[in-house]
């Protein structure tokens, strides 16, 4: 382990992980998995995209995977299309979480397709495989399709999210989601923009909470044509966008 790194420092509030190091929730128990439906898949248009089928592949770049909850929305409901495409689903986490905390998605999802004893035990041992050798710092799963030869891939990068964006492939849509910019600030740099443009193409789509005005004129500057939308439930706006 990396004496250096700061590890993940975690409550749980009525079954809620709050990170203390950046003050904010994990996921919100009401309507989290809605909210992320919500944000990520309609925001950015997925279900459209993937309806067409104009690639027989597409991928996702999310920001800060966390307890998991958008990579778990997204599978469940690619896994419910009857004929789709495949789907890479790129992630990073900087500070992986305990399995106590891992399970509590599950807790406040009941009845929901979560965390496993298989997949919680793979990504334990490539986070502390990570801790050992920081070079070795990808958690990868594949998962077909029941009713398609298309797969569904996972792959979370441990680190800096500077040094993983680095190893993103195009991502066709993105999943901007590492807490709120005056908390996290270095998720949402210039330096971190300035990456995401790197790895977009013509085309590419955001989404993300936040609805920040100085993120909404930085993505703008970098290419992006950004849209206000009506935020979730109680949030007034989020943001979605579209490279051009």
């Amino acid at each position: 382990m990396d004496p250096n790194r700061d590890q993940p420092e975690i409550e749980l509030k009525e079954g809620v992980p709050i990170s203390l190091k950046f003050g904010d929730l994990y996921f919100s128990k009401e309507g989290g998995w809605e909210e992320s439906k919500y944000v990520f898949l309609e925001g950015n248009r997925i279900p459209e995209s993937l309806a067409k089928g104009l690639k027989s592949q597409y991928t996702i770049g999310e920001l800060g995977f966390g307890t998991g909850l958008n990579f778990f929305v997204t599978l469940a409901f690619w896994s419910n299309l009857p004929n789709p495409p495949g789907l890479h689903f790129y992630s990073l986490e900087g500070f992986p979480l305990p399995r106590e905390i891992l399970q509590s998605l599950n807790l406040s999802f009941p009845g929901k397709p979560l965390w496993n004893e298989n997949l919680l035990g793979g990504y334990e041992n490539a986070y502390e495989r990570w801790e050992k050798n920081p070079l070795e710092r990808i958690w990868k799963l594949v998962i077909p399709h029941p009713h398609s030869p298309k797969n569904f891939t996972l792959e979370v990068l441990f680190g800096d999210v500077s040094d993983c964006l680095d190893h993103f492939p195009s991502i066709d849509f993105w999943y901007l989601d590492g807490f709120s910019p005056k908390k996290n600030p270095r998720m949402w740099s210039d330096e971190t923009l300035s990456k995401i443009k790197t790895h977009s193409h013509v085309g590419t789509r955001l989404a993300t909470f936040t609805a920040a005005g100085f993120i909404r004129r930085n993505l703008e500057g970098l290419g992006f044509m950004i849209e206000k939308q009506k935020g979730f439930g109680k949030k007034r706006e989020m943001l979605t966008g579209v490279f051009l």
